[in-house]
């Protein structure tokens, strides 16, 4: 076992994976810790759904790193096939998003902004989504930069770089506590012994807060995602969306149909009732599904903080970082938090995005 390194990344998720190639590439000593099987957690479970303006309603500093996230895929995923030979199956699929012409007026200020976006009426609607939306919706936004991955062949993809530059990677071992030394982070105690640190990232998805030790509390819980999987034989080109429901395309026919929202605790579970709405809203949008195959369904746990917003940044203990808390955006925000952590990491000139400190927390609870 592996018991020093530079930086220990707690947590084997896409945002950990991802930080941990970014470090070794920046000649950093550093070894990842994953309670379970790395990437098969909420980085797994999710779509793949790179919605970075679908998803803005409004000009926000998280709709900014959104959009800058979103934007580094092209490059990034084929950094990743060119090392792994693995195509992680990004595409820029674009996506349309259905409502009442007043709820789609919530996207306007993307116009303003400068931003590609286009309103999209019948037939333009049956044209861009090949018939397959319903013809009863009439009105609907087109964001074309907006884009998908295959998120399973992400993770592979990036747990394979990091076996090509022998970065330790530890499945099934748990991190017990920090290793707080006269009020700095030195390491993690786990399930198989200490390992020292200069520095270590938490990026333990929905397991964030598993340090009762520390003097404060990170505030991520459990949110419960239901998708179901549809196969079916005529082509699907692009994303589908409503305020219910996305529908995801794979290159193979396979459709992802997402998500629920449920605050259930660590119940990971597929229900007859989150089926049963997926499925129903998803007919709404496209009637011709169905005559699909109901193929698989699965459940995940997204790691949700109280204002929404991810955590990035150190804490109140010097060396002890947090990556955590992306909710619904791990996937889109994984090739930016990487770079962000990174170089808060190395000292390198740095973003520091104040609106997602874990500062933001300490504030709150002093003014109660």
């Amino acid at each position: 076992m592996k018991t020093s390194a530079d930086t220990v990344v707690v947590g084997g998720g896409v945002i950990g994976l991802a930080l941990a190639r970014e470090l070794s590439s920046r000649g950093c000593d550093v070894v990842v810790v994953e309670r379970g099987r790395a990437g098969e957690e909420a980085s797994s479970a999710a779509a793949g759904l790179l919605s970075a303006q679908s998803d803005a309603e409004s000009p926000s500093p998280f709709s900014d790193l959104a959009r800058r996230s979103r934007d580094l895929y092209p490059a990034w995923s084929a950094a990743l096939e060119e090392e792994t030979g693995i195509d992680v199956g990004w595409r820029r699929t674009g996506v349309l998003r259905f409502g009442a012409p007043e709820s789609l007026e919530r996207f306007a200020w993307q116009v303003d902004a400068g931003l590609p976006l286009e309103r999209v009426e019948a037939p333009e609607i049956a044209r861009r989504s090949a018939g397959r939306a319903a013809r009863e919706l009439r009105h609907g936004v087109f964001f074309p930069e907006d884009a998908v991955v295959d998120n399973r062949l992400l993770v592979r993809a990036l747990r394979s770089s990091l076996d090509r530059r022998a970065v330790a990677v530890l499945e099934d071992v748990p991190a017990r506590r920090f290793l707080v030394e006269a009020g700095r982070c030195r390491g993690v105690e786990t399930a198989i012994g200490p390992i020292r640190s200069d520095s270590v990232v938490d990026s333990a998805g929905a397991w964030a807060n598993f340090d009762a030790t520390l003097p404060f509390e990170i505030p991520v819980e459990p949110v419960r995602g239901q998708i179901v999987e549809l196969t079916d034989e005529e082509p699907f080109p692009i994303v589908l969306g409503s305020e219910d429901v996305y529908l995801v395309p794979r290159s193979d026919g396979r459709i992802l149909v997402g998500a629920t929202v449920e605050r259930a605790g660590f119940r990971k579970e597929v229900t007859a009732g989150g089926v049963q709405r997926l499925l129903a809203a998803a007919l709404v949008l496209a009637p011709t599904l169905e005559s699909a195959r109901m193929t698989c369904a699965w459940a995940g746990l997204r790691p949700g903080t109280p204002d929404g917003l991810p955590i990035i940044g150190e804490s109140a203990i010097s060396g002890l970082f947090l990556a955590a808390g992306h909710f619904r955006n791990g996937i889109l925000l994984a090739p930016l938090t990487a770079i962000l952590v990174a170089d808060m990491l190395t000292r390198e000139t740095a973003e520091h995005p104040s609106l997602f400190s874990p500062e933001r927390f300490v504030e709150a609870a002093r003014g109660r």
